[in-house]
This record gives structure tokens, sequence and C-alpha cells, in this order.
């Protein structure tokens, strides 16, 4: 009864570090993890400062690993995809962006099977470079189409990812690059996840954790979810009654005391309706299940 009743509760708490992960850049909405990988969104439409006008807004992803010559990943994001395991054959959405003669550029997703819809990699580069020439981009998904995609300001994000990356001033970047030409050059490694081998608890032990939860703020609601046998503690903090923002932060167990260490952290500082699947992560650690007995 007190795991159901636990897994109910809603509380208010503020994050266990105040300072989000998550940046913001004009429309843009950029936040790397402690691996360096690095995720970008932006509505299809100009909602960060107002509220949207129906549920489930489709916005651009762009997501950058560290790794020497990483080609960018871009996906178009559909939450109101009713069936996203069924999705119909491409090309479904696309995106064009507009050449200085007045031409216009056609690049075309394929679904990925759940919900999204995922440029080719060899198209990558070629979209990236018409998202920051400043020209208008409009996207199409199914009968809706030329919608605006705004795309001011997407240099300082692409710009943070380089810094974040320790990628700036080499040719691995995505903006600040040297104005030399380097053929080779030391790409940086970046940093690993740090394993957890999580431990089962005990509710004496999950109460002792939560009472020494930080303290609550104003306009934040807190769910709890609980896998005791495997370790993990979800907490939930929302920011808005739609629960479409907030922080996610799952914990580990660890040890025979009472200690939970952070083990993944997700943030989504704009309340525009953004499923928490695809919030930003900012942490995760490599977590190590408990030994079956």
């Amino acid at each position: 009864m007190f795991w159901r009743l636990l897994m109910l509760i809603t509380l208010a708490a503020t994050p266990a570090s105040a300072q989000s992960g998550v940046k913001l850049f004009g429309g843009w909405m950029a936040g790397c993890d402690n691996e360096n990988v690095c995720t970008a969104i932006r509505p299809v439409w100009d909602a960060i400062d107002g509220s949207p006008a129906d549920p489930g807004t489709p916005f651009l992803q762009i997501r950058h690993h560290p790794h020497r010559d990483a080609t960018p990943q871009i996906t178009l994001v559909d939450q109101t995809n009713p069936a996203p395991e069924a999705v119909l054959k491409p090309p479904l959405a696309s995106l064009e962006v507009a050449h200085s003669l007045g031409e216009r550029r056609h690049f075309a997703a394929q679904g990925d099977g759940l919900g999204g819809y995922r440029f080719k990699d060899e198209d990558a580069w070629s979209i990236l470079h018409g998202l920051r020439s400043g020209r208008p981009v409009r996207i199409a998904i199914g009968k809706a189409s030329d919608l605006p995609l705004g795309t001011a300001k997407l240099d300082e994000a692409l710009a943070y990812f380089d810094q974040q990356q320790d990628l700036a001033d080499t040719p691995g970047a995505l903006v600040l690059r040297p104005g030399n030409v380097m053929y080779d050059y030391a790409h940086p490694r970046p940093p690993g996840a740090d394993p957890i081998h999580l431990t089962r608890f005990k509710i004496r032990q999950l109460r002792i954790f939560l009472a020494e939860y930080p303290e609550k703020t104003p306009g934040e609601t807190l769910d709890i979810g609980t896998r005791p046998q495997m370790g993990l503690v979800t907490i939930t903090r929302y920011t808005s009654p739609d629960r479409d923002c907030g922080v996610i932060e799952r914990w580990g167990h660890i040890g025979a005391a009472n200690e939970f260490r952070l083990a993944e952290r997700r943030e989504m500082p704009v309340c525009i309706g953004i499923g928490q699947q695809h919030w930003i992560k900012t942490y995760r650690a490599d977590t190590i299940s408990p030994v079956r007995k």
C-alpha cells in the first residue's frame, strides 16, 4: 500500500541544481549532457513568447554528437501523430529552403516509427547550411503545408554546441571554425558517463532521501515514481498545470546506506506542449542494475 500511495504524492521542490542546463537562443532551446551530446529544439511556429494555439506543436530537433566528423541528426517531430508505429509512407514530411536566386530546395524526411521524421544524413549539412542562411524555411507535414520555421539565433545555439563540445576553433566545429584550412587536427575526447551500481532500497531509506530532497518553490509540483527492486526513483518537477515543462530526474540507490545518486536529468524550460520523451537531456550516468538473487 505504501508504494501505491507514494507514487501518487504531489509535492513541490527545487532542482538539485538551481541553474538550468538548457539555454534559450531566441526560439531555440539548446542543451548538452555530461557526455557533450547536444540537442536543440525549435517549434515550427513562434510559441516561445506566447501560448500554443493547438496542443502537440511540431518541432525541429537538431542533435550533434562530439565525435570526430559527426553528422548532425535532424528530425522533425509531429506530436499529434495518433499511431506513430503506423507512419504513412514518405515523403509525408519535408523541409524547403529558399536560395538566393529565388529557387527552393526540397528535402524529404523518412518516418522513424516514433512519431518523428528523420532527414537523411547525406542531406544534413545542406539542411543546416540552409537553416543558417537566414532565408525563409517552410515545413510540410501531411496535409499541413507551408508551415514557417524561424531560424533566428540558430548560429548562437550551434556556437553553444561548439563551446560545450570543446570544438571551437577546430575544423570539427559547427560554427566557430578557424580562419585557415586544417587538414588534420587533434579532436578532443568527450567525457564518459560515470557508472552507477544500483542496489535495492527499503521504505526507510526512501523516506530519508525524500526528507532530504530540496524544499519546494512556488509554482512547481512534484510527482514520484519508485522501482525499489531496480534501485530507481523518478522525480518529475512540473512548472505548468499542463505538465509540459519542468525537470525529470532519475535517482539511483547505491551502497547499503541511504545514498541516492543522480542517474539522469531531462529539462524543458518552456511550456509549449512538448512531450516528456523529447525533453532535452542534460545529464546521464551508466546504470548497472542490482544483481538478481
